[in-house]
């Protein structure tokens, strides 16, 4: 899915999205909508019960007066709860919404709110991030979904005052939504797919982005005394690996090691700020098959999520 940013404007075709606040109060775009439909989009807001409170839909086709095949309302709740993570969630709602529907586009309006904790601008790019996470899925096994059945929206234009400063702030939210959606492949997949070896070259596939990767083998980990990793993979037919991924920062800083070498003597820095490594340990058991003989073997199949704790550090230095 593609995310643009916009200067605040009602479309003239496709679908609109706009907010309400608790108690069906009208933000400035729902007011302005309502205006243009002769009062048809207010009239459908009463008519039911959405209130405008935090997680309530309402879906308006064809309004009248319009070109557009439909508005999508979506309830805000107070303005002084719309921190970062309402946003993400109010975005993720609105995809979910559009996903279901069949929309292939769609324009979300975001209005300056008295007592909003957060501008506009911001606001935006939370809500186009909670979106973009929730556009994830893990369907590459699917062999039997209907063409119907999956979801067509591919843009999202968030119409908003300072919709430059938004798109500069969702640039960054956007790499972040990068390094979840690995983690979240990697967690999905299944043990016979993913094991010690697989999980170590996703890992050494970042090198591409900059990052040193070194993978340890079992004869390497057994000279270092690494005794207690290697008994935990000793009952599998595959051999133990230990992934090291290493990011000097996007100056292109020296490495821990060439630190090290450095005439004058100064202890290993790294590149941000003159502060010391900040170390990431993630536990990358592929699949707990110890857990089969002392426990209870429902939902035994979940033990490949042993690797979660890599999982997200892989993608957290993808990010």
């Amino acid at each position: 899915m593609k995310v643009t940013f916009a200067a605040p404007a009602l479309p003239d075709k496709g679908t609109a999205v706009v907010g309400v606040l608790e108690d069906r109060a009208l933000t400035p775009s729902a007011a302005a909508l309502d205006a243009r439909t002769g009062g048809a989009l207010g009239r459908a807001i009463s008519a039911g019960r959405f209130t405008g409170k935090k997680n309530q839909i309402l879906s308006v086709p064809v309004p009248a007066g319009t070109e557009l095949d439909s508005v999508l309302v979506v309830g805000l709740g107070r303005p002084a709860d719309l921190d970062a993570i309402r946003l993400q969630a109010v975005g993720g709602a609105i995809y979910a919404a559009l996903a279901s529907q069949g929309h292939a586009a769609a324009t979300v309006l975001v209005d300056a709110l008295d007592e909003a904790p957060l501008d506009p601008g911001t606001m935006s790019a939370e809500l186009a991030f909670g979106a973009r996470l929730r556009s994830y899925r893990f369907d590459k096994y699917f062999t039997k979904q209907k063409e119907e059945e999956k979801p067509k929206l591919k843009t999202l234009t968030i119409g908003c005052e300072g919709s430059s400063g938004a798109r500069t702030r969702f640039a960054a939210r956007d790499r972040v939504a990068d390094g979840v959606f690995l983690t979240r492949s990697l967690v999905s997949e299944p043990s016979n797919v993913l094991f010690p070896e697989t999980l170590a070259k996703e890992a050494k596939a970042l090198g591409k982005l900059g990052i040193e990767v070194e993978v340890l083998g079992e004869a390497q980990m057994r000279k270092l005394g690494m005794n207690a990793l290697l008994g935990v993979g000793q009952g599998s037919d595959r051999q133990s690996q230990l992934v090291v991924m290493q990011w000097h920062g996007a100056s292109g800083g020296k490495s821990p090691k060439e630190k090290l070498k450095d005439k004058r003597g100064r202890k290993a820095k790294s590149a941000a700020g003159g502060r010391g490594p900040l170390a990431f340990v993630g536990k990358g058991v592929t699949f707990d098959s110890g857990g089969i003989s002392i426990k209870p073997s429902a939902g035994m199949e979940d033990m490949k999520w042993d690797m979660g704790g890599a999982a997200v550090v892989i993608g957290l230095m993808k990010a």
